[in-house]
């Protein structure tokens, strides 16, 4: 981007939905994370354009930023603006112009609304972009449950806020072409611990579902004490999996999630790498490019769970990537 944010230049953007990848036990309340080795750029090279990474510190994207700076180093010269809770649109702005870089990849829904707030503000929109979306469909998680899973799958069970309407839509009809029928309850905008509980007891009472599934969404996901009053106080009771979308919801010492299918963050940096070289040879012109699905994911379950609910088959290891005991 040149330091006017001219709508013409190019921005890559890594659009990664982790909403608690930044937090503490699995809660919605975003906290600064320290990195476990400070980030360090390349040294600059005379004349190279610029890759300015703009990143939340937590290790999830420290991996995705490792393998892409990787890369792309020989190339381009890289400039990591680590964002933190506190950070300001002004503050990103003062960077982007300062940094002056040709492309500009942003990781994670915080980093793209903060972006969005300094091209709004200096009249400029995100008009010239694209991404690859750290969201993994319902349906690969679903059918990754249903591979190593004794009982059968069948039904899944979802509740959603009005927003995500349209994308639980789409997932439905992922969902049919495997023969899985993805029951849906929607909530209110705003609801409370204890309506959320009565939702989740309507699936699996009323509806019978095989499976739920916890969507990334700050919503449904509040703090420790909202996953207990809600997710916990339903599922302690029950012998059906949990499907959720990041690896730190699984967790053997206070299980909850019983199976996450997530991105290989090596994948997902190298996927970066080659969209960017992509639009290095097209002119910078990232709005010809549909936003892409990872290529490669990874299966962490929580074994023990998973065994005491609906039981594992006998090569059901090999197709987990991380066992959780």
């Amino acid at each position: 981007m040149s330091g006017r944010l001219a709508p013409t230049t190019a921005c890559a953007l890594l659009s990664l939905s982790l909403f608690s990848c930044t937090t503490t036990g699995g809660g919605g309340e975003n906290v600064a994370v320290a990195p476990a080795q400070p980030i360090v750029d390349p040294a600059p090279r005379p004349g190279a354009p610029v890759v300015l990474i703009a990143m939340p510190s937590s290790s999830e994207f420290v991996d995705v930023r490792r393998t892409l700076v990787a890369e792309i180093r020989k190339n381009f010269n890289v400039s990591t603006y680590v964002v933190a809770p506190s950070t300001s649109s002004k503050d990103f702005g003062d960077v982007l112009a300062k940094v002056a870089p040709k492309c500009v990849v942003v990781m994670n829904n915080g980093t793209v609304n903060l972006l969005r707030e300094v091209q709004h503000a200096r009249a400029s929109a995100l008009t010239n972009a694209t991404g690859i979306a750290y969201e993994v469909p319902g349906v690969t998680a679903f059918i990754n449950l249903r591979s190593i899973s004794r009982a059968p799958l069948k039904r899944v069970g979802v509740v959603y806020r009005p927003l995500f309407r349209s994308f639980i839509e789409r997932q439905e009809r992922l969902a049919a072409r495997e023969q899985i029928e993805l029951v849906k309850t929607e909530l209110p905008k705003d609801f409370s611990a204890d309506q959320l509980r009565a939702a989740l007891q309507g699936l699996l009472v009323d509806k019978h579902v095989d499976a739920l599934w916890m969507l990334n969404d700050n919503g449904l996901i509040r703090s420790r004490e909202f996953l207990d009053q809600s997710w916990r106080a339903v599922l302690r009771d029950t012998r059906v999996p949990l499907i959720v979308g990041v690896p730190n919801l699984i967790d053997a010492q206070s299980p909850l999630g019983s199976i996450a299918v997530v991105p290989d963050h090596d994948a997902l940096g190298l996927q970066t790498a080659n969209l960017i070289f992509d639009l290095s040879s097209e002119g910078w012109q990232a709005q010809t490019h549909d936003v892409e699905l990872p290529l490669s994911v990874k299966t962490v379950v929580d074994v023990k769970q998973v065994s005491g609910t609906v039981g594992l088959k006998d090569d059901a290891l090999r197709h987990i990537d991380k066992a959780v005991e």
